[in-house]
């Protein structure tokens, strides 16, 4: 069921006679997420570049979004917090990055680390401050396109340049948490590796490809 992505929710109402068999499906999915992020730690998530079909430059949508406001999980989360990410157009990989702050100094060793500079990538953000100097930034050089969101979402003059991915993966990565029974802190970076192992897999047999992240796992 893991593979398949359903919420923990209906692993519970399975009720396979076990004894504490909620606790068994929390450290079940617990120990999945682990997998993941070992495998995620061996091969760092790399988006853009350039597309080998017609040479042209990837696009990286990236943006960031502040999670679980205290209305949402009272007592566990008491002012939100921010998540840097970013998505690949056409793939759907992306990364998620738990962030102190949105400053600059804090964002762009994150787009160092998982964008390929020249030759290739196309970023897309919106008009926030720390993407300012986005198109040559410690020696890497990108092309950058912004979208100023009090004007528009998409841009007038090329309807390709937009942000909408990555504002999709901001609601489905928040629709996954929510639906987890409450997300606590300690476990909230385990769910976003998850969510960026699965983004890795989409099109391909994940119950394949985990067996393979297991069998990395136990030879590490």
């Amino acid at each position: 069921m893991w593979c398949f992505d359903h919420p923990q929710k209906y692993m519970f109402e399975l009720e396979m006679g076990e004894e504490n068999y909620t606790t068994l499906v929390v450290d079940w999915c617990s120990f999945m997420r682990e997998i993941c992020t070992a495998y995620l730690e061996r091969h760092p998530i790399e988006l853009g570049g350039i597309n080998e079909e017609d040479g042209t430059p990837i696009v990286v949508e990236i943006d960031e979004s502040k999670y679980f406001h205290r209305k949402y999980h009272r007592g566990m989360w008491p002012d939100g917090h921010w998540v840097f990410g970013g998505i690949e157009q056409g793939t759907g990989q992306c990364f998620l990055v738990e962030v102190p702050n949105r400053r600059a100094d804090t964002l762009r060793p994150i787009i160092h680390q998982t964008i390929l500079p020249v030759p290739g990538t196309h970023i897309i953000s919106d008009g926030w401050v720390a993407y300012a100097q986005i198109g040559d930034m410690d020696g890497d050089i990108y092309s950058h396109h912004v979208i100023i969101h009090d004007d528009h979402f998409v841009d007038p003059d090329d309807p390709e340049i937009h942000t909408n991915n990555v504002e999709n993966m901001w609601m489905r990565t928040k629709r996954k948490l929510k639906r987890q029974f409450g997300t606590y802190r300690a476990l909230f970076q385990s769910y976003l590796q998850e969510f960026q192992w699965r983004s890795l897999h989409r099109s391909r047999s994940v119950f394949g490809h985990f067996n393979v992240a297991v069998n990395m796992f136990y030879t590490l």
